[in-house]
């Protein structure tokens, strides 16, 4: 973890807690989280982040066309169409779909996972309790075994093995960190089920504390740690996004994520963009803890 002296980190908490508070439970029109906004039922909301979060990567505009056209599919109940619907009747529904690196033939087979989960456990929650850590510091050994099992379940009736949806690029929506990848899509929804503390994340997954959480790692918060001096590491990998984590947990060690959200709005709304030069800085609350460097010209 970086040093960091104790009047820094003072200051860094004010500004993050200045802006924790500009961006609130109104602003989630702009994030993928809006389509398990859309349900009031734990089990559909459930289910439909998982599927937003996996799909949650590249533009904000085509994660919205691409996940609009998913969630036209699944109707008014994601939990009870994925538990009635076979394989084949979703590979024709969804025929010609595609998000990115993400083929319809990907997304049923995460889809066919998560009926096989949902069929025996109930939930996704019942199934990632039975691995589940409570005295971890990190959510990590938890996480790897909830992927660990869901590859073992389902998903056979559209690719033999694991290794053929390997070879075929599925194993892109269900990461690892065993791998050393930064999983930034699962801790998303990690966040989404486990926070409590707004009315931002749903808190439908109370036995996992928010403490254990690590930090969804995409590219506008790893740009933003290195300028706010949360990480000095230049690889967007899981010890990255346990580096951030552990910094944030020193300004809230219950609740380190407080900050995501809010944080991710700067760079997704572009109030703060990719440049040397002092277009939005001096606009920007965080302008007074930033190690940015700009050219004013």
């Amino acid at each position: 973890m970086p040093a960091m002296s104790q009047s820094r980190k003072i200051l860094l908490k004010e500004k993050l807690d200045e802006l924790y508070l500009s961006y609130d439970a109104s602003y989630v029109a702009s994030d993928p989280i809006q389509f398990p906004h859309k349900y009031r039922e734990a089990r559909d909301r459930e289910v439909a982040g998982f599927v937003a979060s996996a799909l949650a990567y590249g533009s904000v505009a085509t994660i919205k066309k691409d996940l609009d056209r998913i969630f036209a599919v699944l109707g008014s109940s994601p939990y009870e169409t994925i538990l009635g619907a076979g394989p084949d009747d979703l590979l024709s529904t969804l025929g010609g779909f595609k998000h990115r690196f993400t083929t319809a033939r990907h997304l049923v087979w995460f889809l066919s996972i998560m009926k096989e989960i949902l069929s025996r456990f109930g939930s996704l929650k019942a199934f990632f309790l039975k691995g589940h850590l409570r005295d971890s510091p990190s959510i990590k050994d938890s996480l790897v075994y909830f992927v660990d099992g869901l590859l073992r379940f389902g998903g056979q009736r559209v690719y033999r093995s694991v290794e053929d949806a390997r070879k075929d690029g599925a194993l892109f929506l269900i990461p690892s960190p065993r791998t050393g990848s930064a999983c930034k899509r699962l801790n998303l929804f990690l966040r989404w089920m486990v926070r409590t503390a707004d009315e931002i994340d749903f808190g439908l997954w109370p036995e996992v504390s928010p403490s254990q959480l690590v930090i969804p790692l995409d590219t506008h918060i790893a740009r933003l740690s290195h300028y706010l001096g949360l990480t000095r590491r230049r690889t967007s990998d899981w010890r990255t996004a346990e580096e951030i984590t552990q910094t944030l947990r020193t300004l809230d060690p219950d609740d380190p994520l407080k900050y995501d959200f809010s944080l991710t709005r700067l760079g997704i709304l572009k109030g703060c963009v990719v440049s040397r030069r002092r277009t939005k800085c001096e606009e920007c609350p965080l302008v007074e803890i930033c190690e940015r460097e700009v050219s004013a010209t």
